[in-house]
């Protein structure tokens, strides 16, 4: 018997593959700049996967918060809606790093139903239901069996609305500094995903963008593993705890 959301978890690995194949043929070419606002970037081949994400979602009965073009319907607080980024880590894909990802997410406001993060460069496909488990290409995985923050490698980052105050890098210092090693990937979606699959054992960022870490958190729920989200300062923003275990973050 099929659990609840598993045909909408199908629907949304088919989409990010077929994205994702469009990216990795898209990053081997010269990339249509659209605009360098600040530390942003955005490019004509972030609109094209979600052109193909949207065109494939639009059989299903839920409205949709994308990166580029915004609110599709009315997002009702308790109920799902999908959240999709097209292309999560731009300025990797830009610059023909290759650790960026298609990342899309069923979740309410507050809680993450599934997720699928597609890692188009490694062939790697990371999807997560809750209360079924999370899997890395259709092989089962869980996070790490660290608990401690001194033992831990945390991924973290410098979100878009970071501020780069005396204040902001001193805290950022402080959060950082109990753990065994930092790692910085560029990419909210792969870092929570590498969480989800024990690659690293904690993450944080400030004032991240609901739809760089939706996928992700569903990812590393269904994977076992603790999550902690508040709102932040701006509409969409989040203030993101996650770890394989609570006692890594003290919460």
């Amino acid at each position: 018997m099929s659990a609840p959301y598993d045909a909408e978890l199908r629907l949304a690995m088919v989409a990010a593959r077929k994205a994702g194949e469009v990216l990795a043929e898209a990053m081997q070419r010269e990339h249509q700049i659209l605009s360098q606002e600040g530390r942003d970037i955005k490019l004509q081949a972030d609109r094209d996967a979600e052109q193909i994400i949207l065109d494939e979602l639009a059989s299903s009965a839920y409205n949709v918060l994308a990166e580029e073009s915004g609110e599709h319907g009315e997002l009702d607080a308790g109920k799902p809606f999908w959240i999709v980024d097209p292309l999560d880590g731009t300025l990797n894909f830009s610059r023909g790093i290759p650790a960026c990802c298609v990342s899309i997410a069923l979740s309410t406001v507050d809680t993450p139903i599934l997720g699928v993060v597609y890692d188009f460069n490694r062939d790697e496909l990371f999807s997560g239901l809750a209360g079924a488990g999370c899997w890395l290409n259709a092989a089962p995985v869980r996070v790490s069996s660290i608990e401690r923050a001194d033992l831990a490698v945390l991924s973290t980052g410098f979100p878009v609305n970071f501020e780069y105050t005396d204040e902001g890098l001193h805290a950022f210092a402080e959060r950082i500094r109990r753990f065994r090693k930092v790692r910085m990937f560029g990419s909210a979606a792969l870092s929570l995903s590498y969480v989800a699959c024990g690659r690293v054992d904690a993450y944080s960022e400030d004032d991240i963008m609901f739809w760089d870490v939706a996928a992700g958190l569903a990812l590393v729920q269904a994977a076992g593993g603790f999550i902690h989200v508040e709102p932040s300062r701006k509409k969409w923003a989040r203030r993101v705890r996650c770890a394989a275990h609570r006692s890594i973050w003290g919460l």
